[in-house]
């Protein structure tokens, strides 16, 4: 199962990574802030996909401490749920909302199976 939660910790970091350098290198992103304010949302959701995708670094050395590992779980269940919800209201998006809806899977059945890898 640790195997599992570093499979899922590396799925978010690629996934999330590559969202923030798309939306902050697109064309809304940070060459487009000065020029009209609807250019900030896109940059500054792809610095908040940048900042959840760290989530592998900050817990990598306590990867196996109960406590440590059910909030970052925590974080991005919540994360990948309110932003599957997000992207499903318009139903443009539908590539990005079936893959936060996985990483909402994922990430809440490893934190349904984390007592199996982790010390208390």
């Amino acid at each position: 199962m640790q195997v599992f939660f570093t499979v899922v910790l590396v799925l978010n970091l690629l996934a999330e990574g590559m969202a923030a350098a798309a939306l902050i290198s697109g064309p809304q992103g940070i060459s487009a802030a000065g020029q009209f304010p609807d250019g900030m949302w896109a940059m500054n959701y792809g610095f908040a996909a940048l900042a959840i995708a760290t989530a592998i670094f900050w817990v990598w050395p306590h990867r196996t401490n109960l406590a440590a590992v059910s909030a970052v779980l925590g974080l991005l269940i919540t994360f990948h749920a309110v932003m599957t919800v997000a992207l499903a209201i318009p139903g443009d998006q539908m590539g990005p909302v079936g893959l936060h809806a996985v990483m909402t899977l994922l990430t809440v059945t490893a934190f349904t199976q984390r007592h199996r890898w982790c010390n208390s």
